[in-house]
């Protein structure tokens, strides 16, 4: 039972897939409030997707937990990666950058909309990726979480406007799809 239930949660698949399910943000400068925000955006979360059993195939990983995706260090350094050693009376991170860092990191695997609204928009500018319209922007799984993208990383979400994203959908879903037409059949 825990080895079929193993394999739902880490499916096979295509190497294309995984990397837009995976992989960090290719960089480009960016102009955001904290320098925290931009190691959010260029993370690579690589690591924590081989580390641990997420479901590509739902929205939010409620069995996630925040201590399984940065867990205590014991050996003196802070939790969220940054190899900075920990001083004073600090238990597990640096600063609060650190872990305001890894919270957000935390929500987007986590599938919290909010973190990853805030992301995708500051990296893609406010813009639709199909039309370039700037109104009644929502975020899109490139790869849907039907076909493995739930779960995932920046990497696999952009803004579409409204209009893109119901076309969009209908076509990943083969919803409202014009049905070719069927010949007629001649009796004679």
């Amino acid at each position: 039972m825990q080895e079929e239930q193993k394999q739902v949660l880490t499916p096979e698949i295509p190497e294309r897939q995984e990397r837009l399910v995976f992989f960090a943000l290719p960089f480009k400068k960016l102009k955001l409030k904290y320098p925290w925000q931009n190691r959010v955006i260029f993370f690579d979360p690589t690591e924590i997707y081989r580390r641990l059993p997420i479901n590509l195939y739902q929205r939010l990983q409620t069995h996630m937990a925040f201590k399984d995706m940065f867990p205590d260090r014991k050996d003196g350094f802070c939790s969220c990666g940054c190899g900075e050693p920990l001083s004073g009376r600090r238990r597990r991170w640096v600063s609060d950058d650190c872990s305001k860092f890894a919270l957000a990191v935390w929500g987007i695997i986590d599938g919290q909309v909010g973190h990853i609204e805030y992301y995708v928009a500051k990296y893609n500018q406010r813009v639709c990726a199909i039309c370039r319209a700037r109104r009644d922007l929502k975020v899109d799984h490139i790869v849907p979480v039907k076909h493995g993208g739930g779960g995932c990383w920046l990497s696999n979400f952009q803004l579409l406007c409204h209009t893109c994203h119901v076309s969009k959908t209908n076509k990943d879903f083969g919803w409202k799809q014009k049905k070719a037409e069927k010949p007629i059949k001649v009796k004679t």
